[in-house]
């Protein structure tokens, strides 16, 4: 029999199950098709009219079914068909499912077997294709971010991301073949604007940027793991990074200034230089700072009663840096910060006082490790707004410096005193964060919760300045 008397022979068998309202029937049996790849099994169909009934047991000629409940096994429905319309089953599904594509689920596990391995021999080629004692190549095939890892994350994503990955792969082993001799550096923007065009393309919160450090964490780890003891804390950090793929991260709080460092020394054993500049902190009235080779800078000194603005490529270049008293203050808002200046006026023993100007920055955190470094007993007295970001930061900071930070004015007293000032009234998204900070905030964050107001720094900074001058001036300079 022609395929076109088969088709023909299977539009009428539609025309049957169709006029007999038997849709449920042909669903099932679909199904049951495509789980067992053949016409095998039985299928359940529940609550059957007796039209159903009666139509179900005529084509099969069976005895008009008693129960609702009805068991049909394909073997039958085949046989039946094979009687009445000279068709199989397959020609059946076929012909009433005209507009899908009948894939059985051997095949489709066939066919994703197959699609796996092109992608992970699609890696494999990208690997092949370089020379064998290539850096590109050596990462590729031994990474732990290699070619293992990276089909292990993509080998089910569709075809087009899959290609944008390759695409991706193609241009971080071509880059890792190009890198500038450490003492020929070259600016890490420059390096990717002449490799790609866009300057932009190697920046760490970008998809290519993080694969590209999790490359040379791996190269590093791979080749200097028995020489550098501070190595651990940049393989896990270049792990954290992989977990962020395919997403982007921005905020300024993904990275510590400890994570940034080793950044800094990927980068730099790469022959790569990168911005430090953008990243800088305020600070006023600091006692001293020495360089990496112990000699003093004569910055803090000769700075007088002006507040220093420092970058992290300078703070980079610090040993210590010292404050002028074992209290340090630590304040959010840049014009809360110039108001506590003025009024401290030109007494040089008042003590030091950092701006984070927000969520600290790298150099922020990278200046208050520096000062808290200097003796056991130095701490950090932090004031913030009376917000979710206020409150998030002086957890932030307790963490990070545990014992050492100080919640500065961040009490149920002061909170009602910066209402005074009038507030912004919360949303419901936001309080709902407030039972997820410390608990040391357990008192102010049940009051704010009741008044569901944020009130902000400017309104206790007479707070703060009288705090400041009540204690500072009853402690010795600490140099």
């Amino acid at each position: 029999m022609n395929d076109q008397q088969t088709m023909q022979n299977a539009q009428k068998a539609v025309a049957f199950f169709t006029q007999a309202g038997l849709s449920r029937l042909v669903a099932k049996l679909y199904d049951k098709y495509i789980e067992l790849g053949q016409a095998g099994g039985q299928i359940i169909l529940q609550d059957c009219t007796p039209g159903e009934r009666r139509d179900i047991a005529s084509f099969l000629g069976k005895h008009l079914y008693s129960d609702t409940t009805i068991r049909v096994r394909l073997v039958d429905v085949e046989k039946a068909l094979t009687h009445s319309f000279n068709c199989t089953l397959l020609d059946l599904l076929r012909a009433y499912y005209s507009d899908r594509e009948l894939i059985t689920r051997a095949e489709q596990r066939a066919m994703h077997t197959a699609y796996q391995a092109q992608f992970r021999s699609a890696l494999a080629s990208i690997a092949a294709e370089l020379p064998e004692k290539s850096q590109g190549r050596y990462w590729l095939q031994q990474g732990l971010h290699g070619q293992e890892w990276l089909f292990s994350r993509y080998k089910n994503a569709p075809e087009d991301e899959q290609e944008r990955q390759l695409n991706q792969v193609r241009y971080i082993v071509n880059l890792l073949g190009q890198l500038p001799d450490p003492d020929t550096p070259e600016r890490l923007a420059l390096f990717a604007q002449r490799t790609s065009g866009d300057p932009h393309t190697l920046d760490p919160d970008r998809a290519s940027g993080r694969l590209f450090l999790l490359a040379l964490g791996d190269l590093a780890r791979m080749q200097r793991r028995d020489h550098d003891e501070g190595l651990d804390l940049l393989i896990k950090h270049t792990e954290e990074i992989g977990e962020g793929l395919p997403g982007v991260d921005t905020s300024s709080t993904s990275t510590s200034p400890q994570d940034r460092t080793q950044e800094l020394r990927l980068y730099s054993s790469a022959g790569l230089l990168v911005d430090m500049i953008s990243s800088n902190v305020a600070v006023f009235n600091l006692a001293g700072a020495t360089y990496r080779d112990g000699t003093p800078d004569p910055l803090p000194q000769v700075a007088g009663e002006r507040v220093l603005l420092l970058p992290l490529r300078q703070l980079l270049e610090w040993q210590s840096a010292i404050p002028k008293q074992e209290d340090i203050y630590v304040v959010e808002n840049p014009q809360v910060f110039e108001e506590v200046i003025a009024a401290l006026g030109s007494d040089r023993a008042s003590p030091s006082l950092v701006c984070t100007s927000g969520w600290p920055s790298m150099a922020a955190l990278t200046l208050l490790d520096l000062l808290l470094a200097v003796s056991p007993s130095y701490r950090l007295h932090y004031s913030g707004d009376f917000d979710v970001k206020g409150l998030q930061i002086a957890t932030a900071l307790m963490t990070r410096y545990p014992g050492r930070c100080l919640p500065w004015h961040f009490d149920t007293d002061s909170y009602e005193v910066a209402l005074q000032s009038d507030g912004v009234l919360a949303r419901t998204s936001e309080l709902d964060v407030l039972s997820t900070l410390s608990k040391d905030f357990a008192p102010l964050v049940a009051m704010m919760l009741e008044k569901k107001v944020w009130a902000y720094q400017e309104g206790i900074t007479h707070l703060l300045i009288e705090d400041i001058k009540k204690n500072a001036f009853q402690k010795t300079t600490a140099i």
